[in-house]
């Protein structure tokens, strides 16, 4: 009951004004001294109730939120553009109140006006005097040099030499050894995982070359980010930004993936023809409905591709999971779970979005990671009754996990004639869902990624008579004007003659 209440009171808190303060209300453009007694009544209303109201982040939020809230008294800022050991400027602490903090449960503060920010900025220092004694000054951030192939070589280069890639991986995307050591963890005593660089919406320090190069530069207090201030040149420090920034995927959001007819489905992850077609990304969250309830997911994107031939179907789900689990120790194994309806007819709605009901049942493709590419093909009938098995196991499965990123690969066949399995028809819509399971985040049963309900749509090959019709009608054409053209012409001299 304590974990709903919190989670009420943060809703509440973001949707209803309090203590006079209006979404509304008009913003005041006049400059106005700093009044942190004011910046106090809006911090009280506002951003106490996950950093605490003496700044200390006892709150009733500290047990639903990753990261925990920002521990103000601590006087130990993870965001600045100051030199190490410096505090922040107002300018880093306005930053974080407008754009909020990506992957976090900091929204970003547009309500507000200009002299309502200074206000809480005023505020928010005095639960640390001593460290903002001292005014400090940013690191310089203007001019970026241009991307280059040469740049993002230089910087690929220093990614291993600075021993970046410890940490974050080869491929960026946080699985580094020493990121899973036992002491990689904050000033504060918890661990921490590097950052996947790939994911740019996860970057909380922002995902710009400016916001890379800021971290680069300044380093996160606080964790085992350090500042390359002094370490690297400022040149290399571009290159280096440079480098990570290119190593951010496209995300594609959407409602529905087409699914392309191929000649022969793909053996493995590696084949050329995944890299040919569409994919789309769906945004994972944790599952919150029903016990036990997860608000820590670690998993944020599920990537999907899928192509068919006349009788099977394949698709790759795609994710990062940054150190990986088979199931041993008493660790749950990594899974994945897509999800179809069991009975699509036209016009029927879907089933509950996350494992269906007794009712309206789902058809559930499933891997695990300690099961040696075994697939099995499940039925679900709701949150709080166990997948069954089917009889006759009609889906395959390929799972591969190379730096950092896992992908399965799963085959059935169209139509398998089974009462309870879904029916994929060339040119209609199918619903599709997917569940992920992180292992070492304690992820099982209900306690998973999620995602929403969207679409795939086997593309109808396209019939030979468009290639085929065009040129035809084309030829036509040409042929009759040429007809009337030459009739024309022998009209004319005959008409000579006479």
């Amino acid at each position: 009951m304590k974990t709903i209440a919190a989670i009420i009171l943060v809703i509440v808190s973001l949707m209803f004004p309090v203590s006079g303060y209006s979404e509304d209300a008009p913003k005041t453009e006049e400059k106005k001294p700093v009044d942190a007694s004011a910046g106090k009544s809006i911090y009280d209303a506002w951003c106490a109730q996950c950093h605490g109201y003496k700044g200390d982040a006892d709150a009733y939020t500290k047990d639903v939120t990753l990261p925990l809230p920002r521990d103000f008294a601590f006087g130990v800022f993870k965001f600045r553009s100051s030199s190490p050991g410096e505090p922040p400027t107002d300018a880093d602490l306005t930053r974080i109140i407008r754009k909020g903090n990506p992957g976090t449960s900091m929204p970003p503060w547009e309500r507000f006006s200009d002299d309502e920010v200074k206000a809480i900025v005023a505020h928010v220092k005095t639960f640390a005097p001593d460290v903002f004694s001292s005014e400090a000054k940013s690191i310089k951030l203007d001019n970026p040099p241009k991307s280059t192939p040469e740049s993002i070589a230089k910087g690929k280069e220093l990614f291993n030499k600075a021993k970046c890639v410890e940490c974050h991986g080869t491929e960026g995307r946080g699985n580094g050894e020493k990121g899973w050591q036992e002491d990689f963890k904050t000033d504060w005593g918890y661990r921490v995982a590097p950052a996947n660089y790939t994911h740019a919406w996860e970057l909380r320090n922002g995902s710009d070359l400016v916001d890379i190069y800021r971290t680069i530069s300044a380093g996160l207090s606080g964790t085992p980010m350090t500042s390359y201030l002094d370490s690297l040149k400022d040149d290399e420090r571009w290159a280096l930004a440079h480098f990570i920034k290119s190593l951010q995927v496209t995300r594609k959001l959407g409602l529905a993936l087409k699914v392309k007819q191929v000649k022969s489905l793909p053996t493995s992850a590696d084949d050329p023809v995944w890299k040919e077609v569409e994919y789309l990304d769906l945004p994972m969250g944790g599952q919150l409905m029903f016990e036990p309830r997860h608000f820590i997911p670690t998993i944020t994107n599920a990537r999907l591709r899928g192509v068919y031939t006349p009788t099977e179907i394949a698709v790759m789900l795609e994710w990062t999971d940054k150190q990986p689990s088979r199931g041993a120790d008493n660790v749950p194994p990594d899974a994945a779970q897509i999800q179809f309806p069991t009975k699509m007819e036209e016009g029927a709605e879907r089933p509950y979005f996350y494992l269906g009901s007794r009712k309206a049942t789902v058809n559930l493709w499933q891997w695990k990671a300690s099961e040696d590419n075994k697939a099995a093909s499940l039925t679900g009938k709701g949150y709080d009754m166990a997948p069954e098995s089917k009889e006759k196991q009609n889906v395959t499965a390929v799972g591969t996990y190379t730096d950092g990123l896992y992908r399965v690969i799963f085959k059935r066949a169209l139509n398998t004639d089974a009462a309870d399995d879904s029916v994929f028809t060339v040119g209609k819509f199918i619903p599709v869902a997917v569940q992920l399971f992180d292992g070492n985040n304690g992820e099982a049963d209900n306690k998973a990624a999620i995602s929403a309900w969207y679409f795939l749509m086997t593309e109808p090959p396209t019939p030979l008579k468009v290639y085929v019709m065009p040129p035809i009608v084309t030829a036509l054409v040409f042929a009759v004007g040429l007809m009337m053209h030459n009739g024309m012409r022998v009209q004319r001299k005959n008409k000579k003659k006479k």
